[in-house]
């Protein structure tokens, strides 16, 4: 008997922002703050899969304790520093010999530091074009086949610590088995 492998048929994206005292207290409040903070989160690398499909935070319910699989970006900082995270995805189509296209899979790529919204946007959708390119290269190679990238999201989060404070800033995609 084989073992089950583990492919997410659902995801959703999430962020959320901690401030506190103490650093450790800080990450605990933004995860809490992204709806995530009870679970075991595992981080794991960068592609989705091609028959996941995006849901709504609300509509999945985590039970507290549950090893829950996530490509997570964070970025901590003391008062008056900038943080910021994000993550981009996008999905990889491709186009066989007699016209057909179906979604192949999809890609995610985070980026994360003392950075603004704006700078984070811009890095995460050139990381999200080079990581694409790179698949794309591969794959036409390999398959003789025309691939593009399509349905491309960002969710970018970025704030000034509190006077005083530490602050954390964490952005999420979290997969649903």
């Amino acid at each position: 008997m084989g073992k089950e492998k583990l492919i997410p048929r659902a995801f959703f994206v999430t962020s959320g922002v901690g401030m506190d005292l103490e650093q450790a207290n800080a990450f605990d409040l933004a995860l809490c703050d992204a709806g995530i903070g009870e679970c075991n989160l595992v981080k794991v690398s960068s592609i989705l899969p091609a028959k996941a499909v995006e849901t709504e935070r609300d509509k999945v319910t985590l039970i507290p304790g549950e090893i829950t699989h996530c490509v997570m970006s964070r970025a901590d900082g003391e008062a008056g520093e900038v943080i910021g995270a994000g993550i981009g995805y996008g999905w990889i189509w491709e186009e066989n010999e007699d016209g057909v296209e179906r979604k192949d899979f999809g890609i995610i790529c985070e980026h994360h530091g003392h950075y603004s919204r704006e700078y984070l946007m811009e890095k995460i959708r050139e990381k999200l074009y080079k990581m694409a390119e790179t698949r794309i290269r591969d794959k036409k190679i390999k398959m003789k086949m025309k691939v593009e990238i399509e349905g491309k999201k960002l969710e970018v989060k970025s704030v000034e610590v509190e006077d005083g404070k530490f602050g954390s800033v964490v952005v999420a995609l979290v997969f649903v088995l």
